[in-house]
């Protein structure tokens, strides 16, 4: 397979799934009233990587998202800048975003969160969705080179 082809290959692979992970948060309340094992389900699936706090999540159908305010924003930036990847690096070449560009996109939820953990204020659900969604836009962009070159790595019998 090409390097194109691979790293194309990747792109849409990665789209799709962070498309159904985000999804999957999303509609994890329509089923906790019509399907409450389904829903059981994505919630658990979704524990380990995010507190879960009703207080600190979006609700749709009476129930809370599966994931908080930052995590729903930080899939979402994700998607968002899975969607703008093909337009701003193109798949001719993997490169790293400059350690600039990175610093300037984490300040937001790197400022939010030392803020709350200092006791000098606490966020509502907005602010914690924009600062994940400013963050994620960012991690595609490293997910993208940092495995295209380990796919790039291999050769034609699966080594290195």
């Amino acid at each position: 397979m090409s390097s194109r082809r691979k790293i194309l290959a990747l792109y849409g692979l990665t789209l799709a799934g962070s498309a159904l992970w985000l999804l999957a948060a999303i509609l994890a309340p329509f089923f906790a009233s019509r399907a409450p094992r389904l829903a059981a389900g994505l919630y658990a699936c979704f524990s380990p990587f995010c507190h879960q706090i009703p207080a600190r999540s979006f609700a749709l159908f009476g129930h809370p998202l599966a994931v908080c305010a930052r995590c729903t924003g930080i899939y979402a930036g994700i998607s968002a800048g899975l969607l703008a990847y093909p337009k701003i690096r193109g798949f001719a070449a993997l490169r790293l975003p400059s350690t600039r560009i990175f610093l300037l996109l984490s300040a937001p939820i790197a400022l939010d969160a030392a803020g709350y953990w200092l006791g000098l204020w606490s966020s509502g659900n907005i602010l914690r969705f924009l600062t994940g969604f400013t963050w994620g836009v960012i991690l595609p962009y490293y997910f993208m080179a940092g495995v295209g070159e380990w796919l790039l790595s291999r050769n034609a019998d699966g080594e290195f």
